[in-house]
């Protein structure tokens, strides 16, 4: 079963790390918690344990997310 936060209901618009992430142009990056998320041509997540690509940014931050809420 996939964990749902609740964001996913109430809307992203009010999450502050999906705007994080929409905020992000090409070419920058910004810390969230321990976890370095840059933009170029894709989404990348790095931290000491991984370091993983996502073609969007729904993806991405379906990930993130994950991480920062466990």
């Amino acid at each position: 079963m996939n964990n749902i936060n609740i964001y996913e209901i109430i809307g992203l618009q009010d999450d502050p790390v999906h705007r994080k992430l929409e905020q992000l142009q090409p070419g920058e990056e910004i810390i969230i918690d321990a976890h370095t998320v840059r933009l170029d041509k894709f989404y990348e997540i790095e931290n000491d344990e991984v370091h993983i690509g996502f073609k969007d940014i729904k993806s991405c931050y379906h990930f993130l997310s994950g991480l920062v809420c466990s």
